[in-house]
């Protein structure tokens, strides 16, 4: 793809019941509209995807624009309102890597506003014409160079004081997940026997959330999965499932473990934790932005706050940088997906990066911003900075940086992972124990507009 001219298309996305009959009632009337723009219909905005938005400036589209019903008058309940979140989550994070946020238009009318939605794009498009040309920056992968992964350094007197509450856990007839040794690198166990505990190692960091969650699921579920990683072990600890599960973790996986919970993956009864906590040379290494063991029975209760910012956040005023530091690094990601296999709350059994057919024309995901700024998205509200994502990866590339990012979005809008709040992304569902992680969050297949 070149860089975008200022004859390149305007994607527009027109809520069906409003904006759409507004856009065709501004064309019977005669009335002016850019020539450069391209409607696409869809049900509701509030079904407008994340990664459909992505596309599009993919595949060269010089600015996007959403438009649908008024905020408080969508016929699908509020699906408006959490849909207004996530475009300015978007429009945030797009700055955040060099992208002008004004590239991204949102509007909410009727059908009768068609002046009003003719004068908008025309604004739109004559804005468009001010900014730079957007570079190329959904290139494929270029630089084949690779660094060497970072070191998270062990800490020998944890290892202690973890056999000693692994003992009482066991006495008290429990399982528990942990760390064993296997010659210069650990591995997750599972121990059942006092006996084995002298095998028990704290270790250096070692993704154990994801495993959990999946532990816990399937005690839930009542289903052992046929297939997956950590077979083995997983069936082992299926057959004793029983038997109360203890897990041996650091402050990073317990807050993934809380947000796997809140998105009702488990009830969050079944969890006993046994905490590992960072010393000062591990924080240090892992840059841990929260590197204090939360506590699931006292998390602390905010008072809810409205679900869309108050007011909109202001434009980037290192546009250049960010795009200089980001074209740097997305040029040496060989998209091995490291940093999703290492992800604890990428849990989605049919993950869309996988799927071109989420991603129509755009290069079938091989684009490395398109890649990551999705996932970055896809996981934004249950991303607990655990920096797991970033320690996996071949090339070193600076990926907490790019959450980091997301969340400060977020934070404006009164949200943090692992609350007791309510996800300003995510639409309100009729049933409080649906499967809420099954919610794309983008408007996917699994979203529901009740």
């Amino acid at each position: 793809m070149m860089p975008t001219s200022c004859h390149a298309p305007i994607a527009v996305f027109a809520c069906r019941w409003c904006a759409l009959l507004g856009a065709e009632r501004a064309g019977r009337e005669r009335l002016a509209l850019p020539p450069e723009i391209r409607l696409f219909p869809v049900s509701c905005a509030g079904n407008v995807s994340q990664d459909a938005i992505l596309t599009a400036f993919a595949n060269g589209a010089r600015g996007v624009a959403v438009l649908g019903c008024h905020i408080g008058g969508c016929r699908h309940n509020e699906a408006n309102v959490s849909a207004q979140a996530r475009l300015t989550l978007l429009a945030d994070t797009l700055a955040a890597v060099g992208i002008d946020r004004r590239r991204l238009a949102v509007a909410w009318g009727t059908a009768h506003e068609a002046k009003a939605y003719a004068e908008l794009l025309q604004t739109f498009s004559r804005e468009l014409e001010t900014l730079p040309p957007l570079p190329d920056l959904f290139a494929h992968a270029t630089d084949a160079s690779a660094l060497a992964p970072g070191s998270f350094p062990e800490d020998p007197d944890q290892d202690e004081a973890l056999r000693a509450e692994a003992r009482k856990a066991l006495a008290a007839g429990k399982v528990l997940l942990g760390l064993a040794r296997l010659g210069s690198n650990t591995i997750p166990e599972l121990f059942t026997r006092d006996s084995d505990v002298t095998q028990l190692v704290a270790g250096a960091k070692y993704p154990l959330a994801k495993l959990a969650g999946t532990l816990l699921y399937e005690r839930a579920r009542g289903e052992l999965a046929p297939q997956g990683a950590h077979q083995s072990l997983r069936a082992e600890a299926f057959a004793l499932k029983e038997q109360p599960l203890c897990i041996a973790c650091r402050p990073c996986d317990a807050r993934a473990l809380f947000s796997l919970a809140s998105l009702h993956r488990f009830a969050p009864e079944n969890l006993d934790l046994i905490p590992l906590v960072c010393s000062p040379a591990q924080r240090s290494a892992c840059a841990c932005a929260d590197p204090d063991w939360p506590d699931i029975n006292a998390r602390e209760k905010e008072q809810e706050k409205d679900m869309v910012a108050s007011e909109p956040l202001p434009a980037s005023e290192n546009l250049s940088a960010n795009l200089a530091f980001w074209q740097k690094h997305f040029s040496r990601c060989m998209l091995c997906h490291s940093c999703r296999t290492a992800c604890p709350v990428c849990i989605c059994p049919e993950c869309a990066l996988d799927n071109a057919a989420h991603f129509p024309s755009a290069r079938d995901t091989s684009s490395p911003l398109l890649y990551h700024l999705a996932r970055a998205l896809h996981v934004a509200d249950v991303c607990v900075q655990c920096g797991a994502c970033e320690q996996a990866c071949p090339r070193q590339l600076p990926l907490l940086t790019l959450h980091k990012a997301v969340a400060k979005g977020l934070s404006r809008m009164g949200y943090s992972a692992a609350r007791d709040l309510p996800s300003p992304l995510r639409r309100a569902h009729k049933n409080p124990d649906a499967p809420q992680w099954l919610d794309s969050l983008k408007g996917g297949p699994h979203a529901s507009l009740s």
